[in-house]
């Protein structure tokens, strides 16, 4: 696919999910893939904060005009042209307002700009542990990135009774390879039944709503990390009022 195009898809939310996985990979292993992205966003945050200062200009420019010109007119002629001002600064203020809701947040970027990997707390990895084992082999391949082989090894234990946290390191890889859906259905079952890594589980579920675009959901486990967790709090505020 035209790299151009998918990162044309990507600030315009429209990626589907084999997009994102490319997406993704292009962004990890493509330095020069990844300077254009860099320099298209920070484009993009340049141009909100002009549209932002620029308007704020014209607004005060255009009520100094406005004070100017009262100061020689009777009452009735100084209060129609403040009308005149309120009615313009009105009008801009709405149409600087539809222009954020029609573009909305935009969910790739908060995503990308707060996920990060988390590193395997669980089971140490040594070169001189010569035992191979199905939980060593899932933690080994989570280690190294290899996300579709941890998902097979972590699944297989799952058939078979399951590890402590293997469902979220399990879910975690799903995140890295895209796939949202079993991603949170897992993080759901986390957050429900493993005490140790509830808070953590909570915040990736977040991030993977805001991956989907589920604003509704994202807002909603934003709000009770911010109540019931100390991890990432901050982050976690910080996101609630991109979305406001």
């Amino acid at each position: 696919m035209d790299k151009e195009l998918l990162l044309y898809n990507y600030f315009a939310n429209q990626l589907t999910d084999d997009e994102q996985l490319l997406f993704d990979e292009l962004l990890k292993n493509d330095l020069d893939f990844k300077a254009q992205f860099e320099f298209e966003k920070d484009l993009k945050r340049v141009i909100k904060e002009y549209v932002n200062e620029d308007l704020k200009e014209k607004l005060v420019g255009y009520e100094r005009e406005i004070s100017g010109k009262d100061k020689s007119k009777p009452s009735k002629w100084r209060f129609k042209n403040w009308s005149i001002a309120a009615s313009i600064a009105l009008l801009i203020g709405l149409g600087w307002i539809g222009i954020k809701s029609f573009s909305g947040p935009d969910y790739n970027e908060l995503y990308q700009d707060n996920f990060e990997g988390y590193p395997n707390t669980v089971y140490t990895i040594s070169r001189a542990d010569g035992d191979s084992t199905r939980e060593r082999d899932a933690f080994a391949a989570y280690e190294a990135g290899e996300y579709e082989k941890a998902v097979a090894a972590f699944q297989e234990l799952r058939s078979m009774g399951g590890i402590s946290h293997g469902d979220f390191y399990q879910a975690l890889s799903y995140l890295q390879l895209g796939k949202n859906t079993q991603a949170i259905d897992l993080l759901k079952n986390v957050m429900l039944n493993d005490e140790v890594f509830r808070a953590e589980a909570n915040w990736y579920l977040a991030l993977a709503y805001l991956k989907d675009s589920d604003k509704v959901n994202a807002v909603a486990a934003l709000k009770r990390h911010v109540q019931d967790f100390d991890y990432n709090k901050e982050k976690a505020e910080a996101l609630l009022r991109e979305l406001d």
